[in-house]
């Protein structure tokens, strides 16, 4: 299992990567019409840019994973979201598509569902990620002819001081096959 987690993690990573070579977050890196997506602290709403929203899936022995990595962000704000939903065999593997669900993070870490959503905050000229205590992302529509999601999350970090949450409708991805 543990090695399955340090895979998810260097894939998450190099993801992370190629959005962070990204270098105009005033829009998507994709086609997206009438998209919107917030961050809710603290009793202000903040409008979030979608800058990558990959879709992509990951074959086992065992059947394979699929994985939604998402950056968004403000001026001030980061969000990031890591979703992963398995096992799927054969042909489900490749639909673009995860189940209209709530995808969990940390309650069972080792778990083939997990939604762990990322906040960052910019100090100066840099982001500084919070750890992530629990956090959730429900999917409530997906369209594979349109390649949208909608639904919400919400997270809790630092010692659960830092609380939000958030929603987000007709938010593009693009598939990696």
């Amino acid at each position: 299992m543990y090695i399955k987690l340090v895979r998810f993690l260097i894939v998450v990573l190099f993801c992370g990567a190629f959005a962070a070579c990204e270098d105009n977050y005033n829009t998507p890196s994709f086609s997206c019409n009438n998209y919107y997506m917030d961050l809710v602290l603290h009793d202000s709403t903040y409008a979030l840019k979608v800058s990558n929203n990959t879709l992509f899936r990951i074959p086992s022995d065992s059947g394979g994973s699929k994985y939604i990595t998402m950056e968004t962000l403000t001026d001030s704000f980061k969000v990031i979201f890591n979703l992963r939903d398995g096992l799927y065999q054969g042909d489900d593997l490749l639909t673009d598509s995860l189940p209209l669900k709530t995808y969990t993070y940390p309650a069972h870490r080792d778990s083939i569902v997990s939604g762990l959503v990322v906040v960052a905050v910019k100090t100066g000229n840099e982001f500084r990620f919070a750890d992530t205590d629990t956090s959730s992302v429900t999917i409530t529509r997906w369209s594979t002819s349109k390649q949208t999601m909608s639904g919400s999350y919400y997270f809790e970090s630092n010692n659960h001081t830092f609380k939000g949450k958030g929603t987000f409708n007709k938010v593009c991805f693009t598939p990696l096959r």
